[in-house]
């Protein structure tokens, strides 16, 4: 192909009056500058929040893993259980995304804060009886979660403290969720770096015990993790108490249970809590499957994770971008532009996505001996960093039309999505490969590879068909 034709068709993959149909504009259609211009400047501090928090994350497993390779995988068996409890809130806060959205479009600043206010409530009703349900059954849990002998007193004392401590990390959440949503992905990236920052300063002090403090190994890894949640919320509460804003809980109007919205919160939230239920299931299965091959191999698995992290961030983030601009641009009646910058936001993702490829190629094998010095360790996740570079390009689209559905309220099709991928496809394809070919951790990390294909596949289906923009909030 020559230099010319390339470049051809790299301005029209790229050109913004090119990612929409020319029966589907309803107007000017803003250049290339303009266009991405305005995508980046809301999806920079989402970006920069979700990869920023993955380097900590990367930094709070090391920190951890001076206590030993049991550490990281009881550290590793908390994640989907925590995330279970947290599946209501997380249903709920992608309502108020798509929702602070519309509104934002719409310009209507008293919906948008009424909003955000009975999300709050809820959020900490929530909050309060499932910390209260699940606490009594902690041990249980983990152990269903595949924790064994060696793990299961470091993972309970730490999903202990951390269940306690959830009401402040959801309230959080759902603030920054209605940030974001209002496109001030700033004040949410200060939320969520300023809780991490703190997290990993506590780790530093409570961990090995520093300037006095006590050393607590894992237990101090959660506390530090609660103090931060604190923190961030401290400062949450400080982007939304300003009367002048967009987003104010300074009223009194909005915190009684209204009937219009908490019917627009309930159709999306069903469709996302379906959504999360389908992925928790499917995600609770996997670590199961892969916590049944041994510690180390777990411990592996979860230094792969996070090491894998850096990719998602930058999907996530993109697509933290796409559920806002999609969700505005259909409130402002501009359903062409809500096609058009959610293709955007995919494109920049397969841009960043080729710059993970370089760094997993060329410091892959570097990055897993920072974690351990474990030869099987070493060995094993050497091996994978193959699968996991053809992972993070299907994970770079997926994630951005996934954002953009939710941020349409679409959540009902995600749910399928999920459904079928997460809670079937990855799961099965793992036992099959893991224990009946006996291809251990490689295994399962092909049928990951099959799972975010898969939601490619259908997700760029759905986004193409337009089906999403007809949908009411």
């Amino acid at each position: 192909m020559r230099k010319d034709e390339l470049i051809l068709r790299l301005q029209k993959f790229y050109r913004p009056g090119n990612l929409v149909k020319e029966g589907l504009k309803l107007g000017e259609i803003p250049d290339t500058r303009a266009a991405y211009g305005s995508v980046i400047s809301i999806a920079w501090a989402s970006v920069a929040e979700a990869f920023l928090v993955s380097m900590i994350s990367m930094a709070d497993t090391l920190m951890v893993s001076v206590v030993g390779d049991e550490a990281i995988a009881a550290v590793g068996l908390v994640t989907q259980p925590r995330f279970l409890v947290q599946t209501l809130v997380i249903a709920l806060n992608m309502s108020v995304v798509s929702i602070t959205a519309r509104r934002k479009g719409e310009r209507d600043t008293i919906g948008a804060s009424a909003c955000l206010k009975q999300g709050l409530v809820l959020s900490l009703l929530l909050s309060l009886v499932f910390s209260a349900l699940v606490t009594p059954f902690s041990g249980q849990i983990l152990r269903f979660a595949g924790a064994h002998d060696d793990s299961i007193g470091m993972a309970k004392a730490y999903f202990d403290i951390l269940i306690r401590g959830i009401p402040l990390c959801n309230l959080s959440l759902t603030i920054s969720a209605a940030l974001r949503g209002t496109g001030n992905t700033k004040a949410s990236m200060a939320i969520n770096m300023t809780s991490n920052v703190v997290n990993l300063i506590f780790n530093y002090l409570l961990i090995g015990g520093r300037f006095g403090f006590p050393a607590l190994g894992v237990p101090g890894a959660a506390i530090a993790t609660v103090i931060g949640w604190g923190v961030g919320l401290l400062l949450a509460l400080r982007f939304v108490l300003h009367r002048d804003g967009f987003l104010s809980i300074r009223s009194k109007f909005g915190w009684k249970p209204e009937r219009a919205m908490l019917s627009s919160m309930f159709k999306v939230a069903s469709g996302s809590l379906v959504e999360q239920l389908c992925m928790r299931a499917g995600f609770l299965t996997y670590g199961i499957i892969i916590a049944r091959l041994g510690t180390i191999v777990y411990a592996t698995h979860q230094i792969l994770a996070n090491i894998l992290s850096l990719s998602f961030s930058f999907g996530e983030g993109y697509g933290i971008a796409a559920s806002s601009l999609v969700g505005q641009n259909l409130g402002a009646k501009r359903p062409d532009l809500s096609i058009v910058y959610g293709k955007i936001c995919q494109r920049l993702s397969l841009i960043t996505s080729t710059a993970v490829f370089a760094l997993l190629t060329l410091f892959g094998r570097n990055m897993l001996r920072a974690f351990s010095d474990n030869p099987q360790i070493i060995k094993t996740g050497s091996d994978i960093l193959l699968l996991m570079v053809i992972i993070i390009y299907g994970q770079a689209s997926q994630l951005i039309f996934m954002g953009a559905l939710r941020g349409a309220g679409d959540t009902r099709y995600t749910a399928a999505v999920s459904l079928v991928s997460i809670t079937f496809i990855r799961p099965v394809v793992s036992l099959l490969l893991a224990y009946g070919l006996g291809l251990g951790l490689f295994g399962a990390w092909i049928a990951f590879v099959a799972d975010q294909y898969t939601r490619l596949v259908l997700t760029y289906r759905r986004f193409s068909s337009g089906k999403w923009v007809t949908i009411k909030l």
